[in-house]
């Protein structure tokens, strides 16, 4: 089904709105992704799968190969999600690999120096993720990220002074080095799936999700309708940091030894699962079904190249063009979008935006 992005004329210049905001789901459509690019993002998975498969031997499609794409791609899903966050509310976030460095750093210290029990630590690490993105709130997300990425990953370098937490909890190994169902899938891709469902139920279920939406394709159209801006960027925030945690956690339970470098390599994976998932960067659009799929291309191509033998130093090379590609690509969508958008009529059942 189509997801077409939040529309001006949808949120109007007055105290009303589509009935979307009361609760209309034909609107916003099924917020898992376009048909279009959903298939197209399942075409290219069969496309690398075929051609790695075919050079590199069945080695790629090993269970064991197939694992560690699992693993890396249920993180970088999470990424994705975390980016979306901000960036279907016209916003970004580039300390999401700060944030990263702080929890991994705080997971260690206190699994392993502090003494402290699994279910305390983690639920630590998810408000110290939540809180350290609060932080960032209420000014220029791109500069005011920017920094912060510096700020938390070098705070967590000194505050560890470089030191490396072997984390030892069998519950925390079973989730990231654990089966499922068989040899060849990882718990991490149930925690994946969990948050694509929950974060589906916020965009198409929850007021709170459409008024994102909102705040995303027009901010003051928005503000005028009454959607409180200042909260929703809020929530946003939060919500990617607490994302930016749960990331961190699925990070730490393969690795096990973990330090504050983790995260350092976070930020383009996360753009890459985002934008490439057909999140649209001008805001007001998201979709959690390309999320996933864009995040096991992304890393499938990785493993593949790796399985050819290419050098280390040349896989920056994909990567990059991948995001661009991405960005290419989504400037086009918005091209082809707009003057279907611009001929489509409003729709007349409109409601109050509750406050």
């Amino acid at each position: 089904m189509a997801s077409p992005p939040v529309r001006e004329a949808d949120i109007g210049s007055g105290a009303r709105r589509p009935s979307v905001f009361a609760g209309s789901l034909g609107r916003l459509g099924d917020v898992l992704g376009s048909q279009t690019s959903t298939l197209g993002l399942v075409m290219l998975i069969a496309l690398t799968w075929t051609a790695f498969t075919t050079i590199g031997g069945s080695g790629f499609l090993g269970s064991f190969n197939l694992y560690s794409i699992g693993q890396l791609a249920a993180r970088d899903a999470v990424l994705g999600m975390a980016q979306a966050m901000l960036v279907a509310a016209a916003r970004m976030n580039l300390a999401v690999g700060g944030i990263g460095a702080v929890c991994t750093s705080l997971l260690g210290y206190l699994l392993v120096s502090a003494g402290a029990p699994l279910w305390l630590a983690l639920l630590l690490v998810c408000v110290i993720g939540l809180l350290a993105a609060l932080l960032m709130a209420g000014l220029s997300s791109f500069v005011v990220t920017l920094a912060f990425l510096s700020v938390y990953a070098g705070g967590a370098l000194l505050a560890t002074n470089g030191r490396q937490f072997q984390i030892t909890s069998p519950a925390l190994g079973w989730l990231g080095n654990g089966t499922l169902v068989s040899g060849a899938i990882c718990p991490l891709v149930a925690v994946a799936v969990i948050c694509g469902a929950l974060c589906w139920l916020l965009y198409s279920r929850n007021s709170l999700g459409w008024k994102m939406l909102a705040v995303g394709a027009n901010e003051r159209a928005a503000r005028a309708s009454g959607v409180n801006v200042g909260r929703v960027v809020l929530a946003a925030y939060g919500l990617s940091g607490l994302l930016c945690a749960v990331a961190a956690i699925m990070n730490a339970s393969y690795e096990l030894n973990v330090n504050a470098g983790f995260g350092s390599d976070w930020l383009l994976p996360s753009f890459i699962a985002a934008v490439l998932g057909g999140v649209a960067l001008t805001g007001g659009e998201v979709s959690v079904g390309g999320i996933l799929l864009a995040a096991l291309f992304y890393d499938s191509l990785q493993s593949g190249l790796t399985i050819v033998n290419v050098p280390s130093y040349f896989i920056e090379l994909p990567q990059g063009l991948v995001l661009l590609v991405a960005v290419l690509l989504d400037q086009a969508r918005r091209r082809r979008a707009r003057p279907r958008e611009l001929a489509r009529p409003a729709d007349p059942d409109t409601a109050v935006i509750p406050s």
